[in-house]
């Protein structure tokens, strides 16, 4: 993986199948309504602090609609490394597993693994939250899209140790399943990466 100088994070395609194109940007340009409920939300409990601590969460203050699509996040900065303290239920359909308890390089596609600048990686560094957009592209063009807003959490007001992650999915042929877009496109990153 490298840095694109527009500040995307590309993983090439393999074996000319599937090409993973990450976009960071300010969380206020969100297309999603919700994405902005959640900021609204994080801005509120955190008051005068740069972020809201764990303690200061509830997951229930969330929209009902909302909770199966947010996973939550115990981070270690150094060495970085983080575990899914909450994984929510549609997220469990779309990857086709529970990852509670789990570290995100588990979580398919397993070749993309926990980058140091992406996810927990820019929350620990930039101490804010941001919006990663993933596009898997093939030859044909647009497969669909994955956004995950990243919400940074700090227990002692120093240093980000938990991150709230609000996904939305969409997939670019209208009607087709997320679970089965992202079981095609799981499979054939984790099948090319061994």
């Amino acid at each position: 993986m490298y840095t694109h100088p527009m500040g995307e994070d590309h993983t090439p395609a393999i074996d000319g199948n599937i090409d993973v194109v990450r976009t960071y940007m300010d969380p206020d340009r969100s297309p999603v309504d919700y994405h902005h409920d959640a900021l609204a939300y994080w801005n509120d409990v955190r008051g005068e602090d740069w972020a809201p601590s764990w303690k200061d969460v509830s997951l229930l203050d969330f929209a009902p609609n909302v909770i199966p699509l947010i996973s939550v996040t115990d981070i270690t900065p150094e060495p970085l490394s983080s575990i899914y303290r909450f994984w929510g239920t549609k997220l469990t359909e779309i990857h086709g597993g529970d990852y509670s308890g789990k570290p995100p390089n588990l979580v398919p596609p397993k070749q993309l693994g926990l980058a140091n600048t992406g996810g927990c990686g820019r929350l620990v560094g930039e101490r804010k939250p941001h919006l990663e957009i993933k596009e898997f592209r093939n030859q044909r063009g647009l497969m669909g899209r994955a956004m995950v807003l990243r919400l940074p959490l700090s227990d002692d007001g120093e240093t980000v140790n938990h991150g709230v992650n609000v996904y939305y999915f969409e997939p670019a042929k209208d009607n087709q399943p997320m679970a089965d877009f992202f079981a095609g496109v799981f499979a054939t990153l984790d099948a090319n990466a061994q």
